[in-house]
């Protein structure tokens, strides 16, 4: 668990991934890197890289136009990491929070496991009574702090993604240093408690606020239903009032992009067509760089007219 695992590379295949989806995404990132002269791939650092879900950023990876160092401690998951690591993935079996000694506590359901317990009246409320079972006095681990990571191993990310299950907090306030120059960082933020003693996501909002980040957009939002007698007979779909948790996605404060670097405009662009998929903020950027005379004034009208038509008025 603690196991320290030098940065890899690998070559296996990626999730699979619509040919007609790489083909569309290719074509406007390739014109936006193309106009936007950049000298290397977009730098994401996910934390909890467990595979069992398919990231964001997935179709960047494997079109080659980002580079991924992804960190997870559990030694099932990061096989499976390392097995399906492709050209531009670095795996690192490390446990990120704040730098000591910790407990980690596994959980039966893939990706539930966490360095908090499992709060038994918060799941059952939620009607998941089970889930607190069987976790134990948990496996002893060592964490690491984002900010502590030895020199060379972990370059200064654009992009951080976070989904460890109500740690988030603790990898957000030990990693101001690596988030100097960040971008973007989307996370995990739970609206109702899962774990003892968790972080809700008005804690991580002050928090990457304080650092100078804003909420741009819920990537996705998880509601389900709570528990209650009727729950066997309910038709799930037409019952889920309980918000659970969602992917929240936080950029660098726009107002302040006249203070930014070229490269910082530049790589938000990519990470917004690319990664979350907001069209509006990439024409923003390059509107930007249009105002600093760094691109044609006609290259935000191009970008536009490459979107599909039915976004368009014209359509």
């Amino acid at each position: 668990m603690q196991n320290v695992e030098t940065p890899q590379e690998g070559h296996a295949d990626l999730p699979d991934i619509p040919r007609s989806a790489l083909r569309t995404l290719q074509g406007r990132i390739d014109y936006l890197r193309a106009l936007l002269d950049l000298e290397r791939p977009l730098r994401i650092v996910d934390v909890g890289a467990n595979p069992v879900n398919v990231p964001d950023y997935a179709e960047l990876l494997a079109i080659g136009a980002c580079e991924v160092w992804g960190f997870e401690p559990e030694p099932e998951a990061f096989a499976a990491l390392k097995a399906q690591a492709g050209a531009n993935t670095h795996v690192i079996q490390r446990a990120i929070g704040k730098t000591g000694k910790g407990k980690f506590y596994p959980h039966r359901s893939t990706g539930l496991g966490s360095t908090l317990k499992m709060d038994a009246a918060s799941v059952s409320y939620l009607g998941r009574p089970g889930w607190h079972a069987n976790q134990g006095e948990g496996t002893e681990i060592d964490l690491i702090a984002l900010d502590d990571m030895p020199t060379g191993e972990l370059p200064r990310p654009d992009l951080l993604k976070i989904d460890i299950q109500g740690g988030e907090l603790d990898v957000l306030e030990s990693a101001q240093e690596t988030l100097s120059e960040a971008i973007a960082v989307i996370t995990e933020v739970r609206f109702a408690q899962m774990y003892a003693d968790e972080p809700m996501w008005a804690e991580i909002d002050l928090e990457l606020r304080h650092q100078g980040f804003v909420l741009h957009k819920m990537a996705a939002v998880k509601s389900i239903p709570v528990g209650n007698s009727m729950r066997a007979q309910m038709v799930s779909a037409h019952f889920r009032s309980q918000m659970l948790d969602g992917d929240a996605v936080y950029i660098r404060d726009p107002r302040e992009m006249d203070d930014w670097t070229g490269d910082q405009v530049r790589q938000l662009a990519i990470a917004a067509a690319g990664v979350f998929n907001s069209y509006d903020l990439v024409i923003a950027c390059l509107d930007h760089l249009v105002t600093r005379g760094e691109i044609a004034a006609q290259a935000p009208a191009d970008f536009f007219n490459k979107l599909p038509k039915w976004m368009t008025k014209a359509a």
